[in-house]
């Protein structure tokens, strides 16, 4: 939990600053396959994601390759 409440915190900074900045670019929270297949399903988490509109790679840090790409501003609930 607190990886993760790190994580959000730097997401919204860095994403606030680059609003601010007049800056357009898409930042996307890395992850592995195994802690968004597990954590990031839970309920409260899927609820915090959605209202911090938060968007993902997902990736196999054993093949070295990308699994999943959510660039929508909603995981499913």
């Amino acid at each position: 939990m607190r990886d993760f409440e790190l994580a959000l915190g730097q997401y919204i900074v860095y994403r606030d600053i680059l609003d601010l900045s007049e800056k357009h670019y898409a930042i996307y929270l890395a992850v592995k396959d195994t802690v968004f297949e597990s954590f990031f399903q839970r309920k409260s988490i899927k609820s915090i994601v959605n209202r911090h509109q938060i968007k993902f790679i997902v990736f196999n840090n054993e093949k070295e390759e990308i699994v999943l790409w959510i660039s929508s501003n909603n995981i499913e609930s």
